[in-house]
C-alpha cells in the first residue's frame, strides 16, 4: 500500500503553481508522441542557449522512511533529435541545500517514439522537511541547440512498512543475444504486488558501444533502452530498474508479464551469450484464516428423515462437507437403565445415511437418513476434529469450533386413548383433494389394514406391513407432486402413531363361534360342527 505525496500529469499547457516553484523556459505541449496522459507532456530543452529547468515546490518528507519518485520520459518524440551531451538530469536538494544528481538519461540514445518508465528510490538524505527535485537538460549552449526531452506522469509515493513475503522469479536464455533476435521472458503465476518491483538484467554479449544496446518492453510497452553506457564486450553487463507498483499491477492483472529484449542492429554474434532477467518484489500479505466454522443450529424435518445443519458464514470445503463418513446417526433404543440419558446404555445402533448435500449460498448441510426416524431418541454426530474421516473443515482447513458436534432429538410417541386409528387415517385421506386413482390406491391399502386389524393381534404384523406400504405410497405421490409436502408429512406422522399404537395396545383376539358346514365324512356328505 502507498500514499501519493506529489503528482502531476500536465493536464493543461500551464504549469501548476501548487507543484512547481520555478520554471525556466520549460513548456507544456502536445509535441511528444503517445503521451501516457494525453494530450500534453512537459518539454525540456536548451532553448536560447540557456537550458530549461523545472523545479518542484518544497515537500516535507521528514516523517517518511520509504519514498519513490516515478516519471515517464521520451527522447526526441515529435520534436528535435537529441544529440550526445544533451542529457536529461534529475536532481534533488539535500538537507544542506545542495543539489545532488539522482538520475540521468543520455542524449546519445536513439530517437524515442514511446515514453519510458523510471522509478528511483529517494536516498536517506533526501528525506527532510524541505525536499525538492528538478529536471534540467545539460548542454544546449547555442540558440539553435534545442534538442527535445519530454517528461510526463511525475509522482512521489510513500510506501508503508506493511510488506508481505518477498517474491522472486528468474529466467535465463543462452546463445541468442544478437540482432535480429527478440528475446522473450514470460513470467506467470505472479502474486499481487505490495511494493515497487526490482528488475535486474544481466547480459553477456556484444554490448561495449552505446549503439550496441537493448530495448526492454513489458507486455509490449516500452520500458527503457539498456546499456547505452556501462556495457562490456563478452562479459557480464548488469542494469537494475525499478518498476512502479501501479505499473506492475496493470501488467500483472492476469498474473503474467511478458518481457522482451530487442538487440540493436550492431549487436553481433561474436561468441557465447547469456541473458538473465530477475524480477523481485514484496507481495500482498496473505491473511491467514484461523477462525473455525461454527454450527449455529441443527433441525430435524417434520417427516423425520432429514437433518438441516445451519452453519455460520464461513465457506466450507465442499468435499469434506458432503463426505457421508463425517456424520453419524444413532438410535437410542430406549433408556434401558432409566437414568434419563438414552445414549449411555450401550445398546445404541447406527442408522444408515442415504446422502449429504452442502449449499455454500445458504451455508446449510442436509443429512438425509435412509429411513424415517420415529418413536425413539436419535442423535446426529458431526465429526469436527478430524479424528474420523478428516472432519468437516472450511476452505482454510479449520475444523469446527469446539470439535465434534452432536444434536439430540426425541421422536418418542405416547400412545393414549386419543391416538389416531386406521379409521382416522381413512377419514383424513378421504378429505384430501387427491386424484381418483391415488385416492383409490390409498383407500384399498387402508381398507385391507382395517379388516385385518379387526381379526385381532394375530394380524398386527400384517397390518403394520400394510401401513408401511401406505407410507411408501405417500412418499411416491409426494415425490411426483401428487400430494403436498404438508399433507404428506401430516399423514406419515399420523400413520407412525397408528403403528406405535398397535405395538403398545394390540387389538384383542376375536371370539370364536362354532358353526356348521357340509363336509365329506364316512363316505357321505353330512353337516358337522366346526369351530
Amino acid at each position: 500500500m502507498s500514499a501519493t505525496l506529489f503528482s502531476d500529469t500536465f493536464d493543461s499547457t500551464e504549469f501548476d503553481a501548487a507543484n512547481w516553484s520555478a520554471v525556466q523556459n520549460a513548456t507544456i505541449d502536445d509535441v511528444g508522441r503517445d503521451e501516457p496522459s494525453a494530450p500534453y507532456a512537459a518539454r525540456i530543452n536548451g532553448a536560447a542557449g540557456t537550458g530549461d529547468v523545472l523545479e518542484s515546490v518544497a515537500l516535507d518528507l521528514s516523517s517518511e522512511s520509504n519514498v519513490t519518485l516515478t516519471y515517464r520520459f521520451q527522447r526526441g518524440g515529435g520534436g528535435n533529435v537529441v544529440e550526445a551531451g544533451n542529457d536529461l538530469v534529475l536532481q534533488y536538494r539535500n538537507a544542506a541545500g545542495d543539489w545532488v544528481e539522482m538520475d540521468r538519461k543520455l542524449g546519445s540514445g536513439s530517437h524515442m517514439q514511446e515514453f519510458g518508465h523510471m522509478t528511483v528510490a529517494l536516498p536517506t538524505d533526501a528525506l527532510h522537511a524541505n525536499f525538492q527535485f528538478r529536471f534540467m537538460m545539460t548542454g544546449g549552449s547555442t540558440a539553435i541547440d534545442t534538442d527535445d526531452w519530454f517528461v510526463d506522469d511525475v509522482e512521489i509515493r510513500s510506501l508503508d512498512a506493511r510488506e508481505g513475503e518477498l517474491f522472486t522469479a528468474s529466467q535465463t536464455q543462452t546463445n541468442n543475444l544478437f540482432f535480429p533476435n527478440v528475446l522473450t521472458f514470460d513470467f506467470s503465476d505472479l502474486p499481487a504486488p505490495n511494493s515497487d518491483a526490482t528488475l535486474t538484467i544481466r547480459a553477456t554479449g556484444d554490448l561495449n558501444f552505446f549503439l550496441e544496446n537493448l530495448v526492454l518492453r513489458a507486455d509490449g510497452q516500452y520500458v527503457d533502452q539498456l546499456f547505452l553506457v556501462g556495457g562490456v564486450d563478452q562479459a557480464e553487463s548488469t542494469v537494475t530498474l525499478i518498476l512502479p507498483q501501479s505499473f506492475l499491477e496493470t501488467l500483472a492483472t492476469d498474473g503474467t508479464i511478458s518481457f522482451t529484449l530487442t538487440p540493436s542492429a550492431l549487436v553481433n554474434n561474436d561468441g557465447p551469450t547469456s541473458t538473465t532477467l530477475e524480477l523481485s518484489y514484496s507481495q500482498v500479505p496473505v491473511e491467514i484464516d484461523t477462525d473455525p466454522p461454527v454450527v449455529e443450529s441443527v433441525d430435524l424435518s417434520d417427516d423425520g428423515r432429514s437433518f438441516v445443519i445451519q452453519m455460520n458464514d464461513d465457506d466450507l470445503d465442499a468435499i469434506a462437507a458432503e463426505n457421508v463418513a463425517n456424520y453419524t446417526i444413532l438410535q437410542a433404543n430406549g433408556d434401558a437403565n432409566g437414568d434419563g440419558d438414552p445414549f449411555n446404555d450401550g445398546d445404541e445402533t447406527q442408522v444408515a445415511i442415504a446422502s449429504v448435500q452442502y449449499n455454500a449460498e445458504t451455508d446449510q448441510i442436509v443429512v438425509n437418513a435412509l429411513d424415517q426416524l420415529y418413536n425413539d431418541n436419535f442423535r446426529l454426530v458431526i465429526d469436527g476434529d478430524g479424528a474420523g474421516a478428516g472432519g468437516v473443515t472450511d476452505l482454510a482447513g479449520n475444523h469446527l469450533a469446539n470439535g465434534d458436534h452432536f444434536a439430540d432429538f426425541d421422536r418418542t410417541v405416547d400412545v393414549d386413548t386419543d391416538a389416531p386409528t386406521i379409521q382416522d387415517l381413512k377419514d383424513s385421506t378421504a378429505q384430501l383433494n387427491l386424484s381418483r386413482r391415488l385416492q383409490f390406491r390409498l383407500s384399498c391399502t387402508l381398507n385391507m389394514a382395517l379388516r385385518l386389524s379387526e381379526h385381532g393381534s394375530g394380524h398386527t404384523k400384517a397390518v403394520t406391513l400394510l401401513l408401511t406400504k401406505y407410507i411408501r405410497q405417500l412418499d411416491w405421490a409426494e415425490a411426483r407432486g401428487q400430494i403436498s409436502e404438508a399433507d404428506h408429512a401430516a399423514l406419515v406422522s399420523q400413520t407412525h402413531q397408528v403403528i406405535d399404537g398397535l405395538a403398545e395396545n394390540p387389538p384383542p383376539k376375536p371370539h370364536h363361534h362354532c358353526h356348521r358346514r357340509w363336509t365329506w365324512s364316512h363316505h357321505r356328505w353330512g353337516r358337522h360342527r366346526r369351530c
